[in-house]
């Protein structure tokens, strides 16, 4: 199981993220956040496959929206080729292989032939595949978010959600977080202020005591976004910007600092207790604190199931 659940996260954004500090806590129901802020309005349309965000461009012609080829490596063992003689794209999978024409609705799988909703094409030499036909043609499940301007592309993972509904906390608690994402914004997510290398990067999740259901990231103490889950899925609802100066957020009390940004619904820890966790990529083992407004409760340290990040909190109801 453990090895379906990380399939998407042994690409090179797993990478980056074990390289960081990773936390964990809690959440409680949504309450209105004060303020919003909106979004940069020239943000651009992009693209998520098994949660992992694209390298290229979306591109949208004709309220067609692309994807580039390459972006299909997330989605499993897939393999390109172009033929420039005969101007076809090959993709090869380890079962199946397709032939694609630009500008030519028709695709050849295995040899049989079938005719796509709409035709490749190429863009400053890179080869884009419109998002209905990735669903159609692979197997994926595909959508479009007009208000967050993003593509999903991802395959439901039945190894997860039985995990995710079973009774070990830490075993839902990791697949809660590699759930197909999806933005419930009404608007393009906030970004990242500044990029940080890997070394230097932390990551933090946020999930109530006992609860597996609900949860924050914490990207670099920068940029917070909350996620609930529901029917399989990981829906976000409000981000955060935070600042340098000292302040509140509301009674999320992880925070120490006042907002820069917000957007969507802010949630509450009104009298929460949450379990931090951090692992050290070097250490190979995870530390948990069990925290609430008044401060720490209880600490320790354990090793981790092998690929995971959580660990069992002697006493976690």
């Amino acid at each position: 199981m453990m090895k379906n659940i990380h399939s998407a996260w042994q690409q090179k954004k797993w990478k980056m993220i074990l390289a960081a500090s990773i936390l964990t806590a809690g959440t409680a129901p949504a309450l209105l956040s004060p303020h919003v802020v909106e979004a940069a309005t020239n943000h651009k349309p992009t693209a998520y496959i098994n949660n992992i965000p694209s390298s290229y461009d979306v591109v949208i012609r004709q309220g067609v929206t692309y994807v580039a080829l390459t972006e299909l490596q997330f989605l499993g063992n897939y393999t390109f080729g172009y033929n420039n003689k005969t101007k076809e794209i090959s993709i090869q999978t380890d079962r199946d292989k397709y032939i694609l024409t630009p500008n030519t609705k028709t695709i050849k799988k295995n040899g049989q032939t079938a005719t796509l909703a709409a035709a490749p094409i190429l863009v400053n030499g890179k080869a884009m595949l419109p998002l209905r036909a990735i669903g159609d043609a692979f197997g994926a499940q595909v959508s479009w978010n007009q208000a967050a301007k993003e593509a999903y592309i991802y395959q439901t993972d039945d190894a997860l959600v039985k995990a995710y509904k079973g009774n070990d906390l830490v075993a839902a608690r990791e697949a809660a977080i590699h759930l197909p994402r999806f933005s419930k914004l009404g608007q393009p997510r906030l970004e990242l202020r500044e990029e940080r290398g890997d070394v230097d990067s932390t990551t933090a999740y946020i999930f109530e005591q006992g609860k597996k259901d609900r949860f924050f990231i914490n990207e670099n103490n920068d940029l917070i976004s909350y996620y609930e889950v529901k029917n399989g899925q990981a829906l976000l609802k409000w981000q955060a910007n935070i600042g340098n100066g000292s302040g509140t957020l509301g009674d999320l009390f992880f925070v120490k600092t006042k907002p820069y940004a917000e957007a969507g619904t802010r949630p509450s820890l009104a009298g929460k207790t949450i379990v931090s966790f951090q692992y050290s990529l070097m250490a190979e083992e995870t530390s948990y604190t069990v925290t609430n407004k008044a401060g720490s409760v209880a600490e320790g340290a354990a090793v981790p199931p092998k690929g995971s990040i959580f660990v069992n909190v002697p006493d976690e109801k």
